[in-house]
């Protein structure tokens, strides 16, 4: 089955909305001691008034320079991290820091320029939905067929991809689909997060071949719930035999929500929070993408506890990162894994800490990368580059498809989903929909050309 965006005419009601809604399903298979529902008001989160989104083109290797040595004193937020002469790179810049930050004399071009304007709007929107869904339901009405009387209506149709959800409501969501194609899907879990959540996922299939996906390692990044989600929908509903095919060739192990604890942060007192929730010298959070055990600490992430890409005291300390990559040793045959972020459009493979790739790139993974992304553009017109990761976006030791190759893993992807910057990490939840299209092109491509057994 595919989804069209006029199946989901419920936008303006279900978008962002059921954030708040109250859901009845179980959700025993996955309990979440540790959850809070997202606030209805800003006032409990952190300010990002004056706050900038700028883009600097890297033009020499002494701007790159500069950047480098400011990076600490201006408590650079890189929302892109392309350091690669040529390249560009996003940063969010608190409105202290800015006088200093133009006396760098950089050219830059200004993307966003109240990111706090931008939050309120989508709260507020969030909000009015909210109340017309509330609405509805006090008046015992339905909207296009979706009986709002029934709190978990959302959470078995295509309306669940109209918007964004609460952590809850991802969890009953999960549950519902297990408990609804249980012939052909299990639950199961990666471990448990530093403050007690489950890294859970549902198990697909019954193929020799094993395919690991999930999204929200970093977690504002909230399109790559929505899109690893899409994806399990495709799997769980599609009633083509190409679907069959892939179900007896492949089983599939998905988890939404890598960091549950950084997300939850993000619905609860910080938007733009990227890391996990583990308390580091005062400081929040381990960036769980440069905490992997693979040539950790060898560059292209930070040693200050309190920068975005902090890469941990160690190796594995933080129990998201540690738990996957157990997971992923512990299963035989794992023919592809992909870890979805936003935002770049970016489909990428190994490696991250060095500029050399693998011995296979030539003939097996870039390959793989360039049909992904043309498939991908085939759908909706949206081009993606592929390419490694060091010399495709940035130098990032300690990451996930890394430590996923040299554990053996066929084919290992690191994707940036939509889009280029003009919402970046606030991607409108009307390109949900086609994000998960054109994504679920590029994975079927993949899946089509897999090395297997």
């Amino acid at each position: 089955m595919r989804l069209s965006l006029t199946q989901l005419s419920l936008t303006a009601v279900v978008a962002l909305t059921v954030v708040f809604s109250t859901s009845t399903v179980s959700t025993e298979a996955f309990p979440t001691p540790i959850d809070r529902r997202p606030s209805s008001s800003l006032a409990s989160f952190k300010s990002y008034d004056q706050h900038r989104v700028v883009r600097i083109k890297v033009q020499s290797e002494e701007q790159m320079k500069i950047l480098n040595e400011n990076e600490e004193a201006l408590k650079f937020d890189y929302f892109t991290h392309n350091k690669n002469v040529g390249g560009h790179i996003d940063i969010r810049i608190a409105p202290e820091n800015f006088s200093r930050f133009q006396s760098l004399n950089l050219s830059y071009e200004t993307l966003i320029e109240n990111l706090q304007t931008v939050l309120e709007n989508e709260h507020n929107e969030n909000l009015a939905y909210q109340n017309k869904w509330e609405m509805s339901k006090k008046n015992k009405v339905s909207i296009d067929g979706v009986d709002l009387k029934e709190d978990t209506a959302f959470a078995s149709t295509a309306d669940w991809f109209a918007g964004y959800h609460s952590y809850a409501d991802h969890q009953t969501w999960l549950n519902t689909q297990i408990k609804t194609y249980s012939s052909i899907a299990s639950s199961f879990s990666a471990g448990q997060t530093y403050q007690g959540r489950s890294q859970a996922g549902i198990k697909i299939g019954s193929g020799p071949n094993n395919v690991v996906f999930h999204g929200t390692q970093h977690a504002r990044e909230w399109i790559s719930t929505m899109v690893a989600e899409y994806l399990i929908t495709q799997l769980l509903t599609g009633s083509d035999s190409r679907v069959a095919g892939y179900l007896n060739k492949y089983t599939f192990y998905a988890i939404p929500i890598m960091n549950p604890d950084g997300f939850v942060i993000t619905q609860t007192s910080d938007r733009m929070h990227r890391k996990n929730a583990q308390s580091n010298r005062g400081c929040l959070g381990t960036d769980t993408n440069r905490n992997w055990d693979s040539h950790w600490g060898e560059g292209g992430s930070s040693s200050n506890p309190c920068a975005d890409d902090y890469m941990g005291p160690s190796a594995f300390s933080s129990p998201e990162a540690k738990n996957m990559g157990a997971f992923l040793k512990s299963m035989p045959n794992v023919v592809s894994y992909i870890d979805f972020h936003s935002y770049s459009q970016l489909w990428m493979v190994p490696y991250g800490y060095t500029g050399t790739p693998p011995s296979n790139y030539d003939s097996y993974l870039q390959p793989l990368a360039n049909g992904a992304v043309d498939a991908l553009a085939d759908i909706n017109g949206v081009q993606f580059t592929a390419g490694d990761i060091y010399n495709t976006i940035y130098p990032a030791s300690g990451n996930s498809a890394d430590y996923a190759y040299d554990a053996g893993v066929g084919a290992p992807f690191a994707v940036e989903l939509r889009d280029t910057g003009d919402y970046g990490f606030s991607l409108p939840a009307n390109q949900i929909i086609p994000s998960g299209e054109e994504t679920w092109a590029a994975f079927t491509y993949i899946l089509d050309n897999l090395q297997t057994n």
